[in-house]
């Protein structure tokens, strides 16, 4: 005869489920700070790539120069959050899931399992948190150090600098 199975109580039921609503919290978020930074990117690179169109050439060179250096920056941390490389419906097949997708689908297996979030599930959430934040890091610091520099340019030029915000979305 089959041994019954033992009921859990529900004190352990809710401090399961509150381990894994915390942790997918915490997961949501850096997909969010993910996303956000890919978003923030997109709209710098159009902004710079809108004012280079109205530089004359004459002063283009030095310019360019300056707007390369912040734009390769946030270029390769974009590539590194998020794959840039995507175009069509096969390519996820050939190309690597980045951080973003990395993250996102942790939460999927946080979120599937009826028990607290194992070890291993923390570990990789660490893991992938922490090179998250190092590329965000070298955005901030792109943003930081050579955004100002292309701004004064801009101005010198009379034009408006460009804004390191993400587009707002509408709820």
């Amino acid at each position: 005869m089959a041994k019954p199975r033992r009921r859990r109580s529900r004190w352990a039921s809710t401090r399961a489920w509150a381990a894994t609503a915390s942790l997918s919290t915490r997961i949501r978020d850096k997909v969010t700070e993910a996303n956000t930074a890919v978003i923030t990117i997109r709209a710098l690179r159009d902004q710079v790539n809108e004012r280079l169109q109205k530089i004359p050439a004459r002063r283009k060179a030095e310019i360019q120069k300056l707007a390369d250096g912040v734009l390769t920056t946030l270029a390769a941390v974009e590539g590194e959050v998020y794959q840039v490389r995507n175009r069509s419906s096969q390519d996820p097949l050939n190309y690597p899931i980045m951080l973003n997708n990395k993250i996102a689908a942790l939460a999927g297996v946080v979120e599937s399992a009826d028990h607290k979030p194992t070890a291993q599930s923390y570990e990789v959430f660490t893991e992938l948190a922490t090179a998250l934040d190092a590329q965000l890091a070298k955005m901030r610091q792109s943003l930081a150090t050579e955004l100002p520099r292309l701004n004064t340019a801009f101005k010198r030029e009379r034009l408006a600098p460009v804004e390191p915000a993400p587009l707002k979305t509408p709820r």
